[in-house]
């Protein structure tokens, strides 16, 4: 089920129950949850899955606009005008850095958080400067840019080999992102703050989902959060890399099944 709404976002709903909002990494779509919209189905959750500004049918925001601030804002909203109540919010990657941002402006909005395959820490300088440059390409080459630097790297080896399809409807999916979309949120995440210094303010049960192979944000950098998260647990994906949703939907349905029902 699809619905539009004042917000203007473009969202995807399925089930009845515990409302979760999955917050899309960079540069996907609501489409990278279709696992967990129709694997999650019946489970008691209520699947909710927008896509962010800028990406999927979601209006860009407009230029300049683009931070994770303006993202959790557009969220938020959205959440208001459909009278969700508390939820859990869970972010993948830039939907990771976007749900660090709905903590810090937000909380009492959330009643869970799970942060898939991300980290709370700013880009380093050399990081940044590499944003800048890609943006440069994709103005010369559009989403084509994106797929070159990022696809070889987003799944593990195993899942390379044994799942082109997967594979192919990622690169699929990373296409058919609009160039406005896609540079806005490079400079966003270029520009983004350190959030490592309010992880302990969070007080809502959290879950940390790694993949085990993951090449862009390594599993070990789950540690640090774990540290300063109260409660937190972390569940590793095994034979997966940056994708685990995609790459080992099971595993990675069942651990956030097991989340929402020993801590709603």
């Amino acid at each position: 089920m699809a619905n539009e709404n004042q917000s203007n976002l473009h969202v995807m709903q399925r089930g009845e129950g515990t409302p979760l909002v999955l917050l899309h990494g960079f540069p996907f779509d609501h489409a990278l949850w279709r696992a967990q919209l129709h694997g999650l189905e019946g489970a008691g959750v209520r699947v909710i899955a927008p896509d962010l500004p800028g990406f999927g049918r979601s209006p860009s925001l407009a230029e300049g606009e683009a931070s994770m601030d303006s993202y959790a804002d557009a969220i938020a909203q959205w959440a208001k005008e459909e009278g969700l109540g508390k939820f859990i919010l869970a972010g993948h990657s830039m939907g990771g850095y976007i749900a660090f941002a709905f903590v810090r402006r937000y909380a009492e909005m959330l009643s869970g958080l799970v942060l898939v395959c991300t980290r709370p820490g700013a880009d380093s300088e050399a990081a940044r400067e590499g944003r800048y440059k890609l943006i440069e390409e994709v103005r010369k080459r559009g989403p084509q840019a994106v797929v070159d630097a990022m696809l070889p790297k987003l799944f593990a080896p195993s899942t390379a080999e044994s799942q082109s399809e997967a594979v192919d409807d990622t690169r699929q999916m990373m296409l058919r992102q609009s160039d406005e979309g896609i540079i806005a949120a490079i400079r966003a995440m270029a520009e983004r703050p350190d959030s490592t210094s309010g992880l302990e303010a969070i007080n809502v049960p959290t879950l940390i989902i790694t993949g085990a192979e993951d090449a862009i944000i390594p599993a070990p950098e789950a540690e640090g959060m774990m540290s300063r998260i109260s409660g937190a647990r972390h569940v590793p994906i095994a034979n997966a890399g940056h994708l685990p949703m995609i790459e080992q939907p099971d595993a990675f349905n069942e651990a956030l099944n097991s989340f929402i029902n020993s801590s709603h």
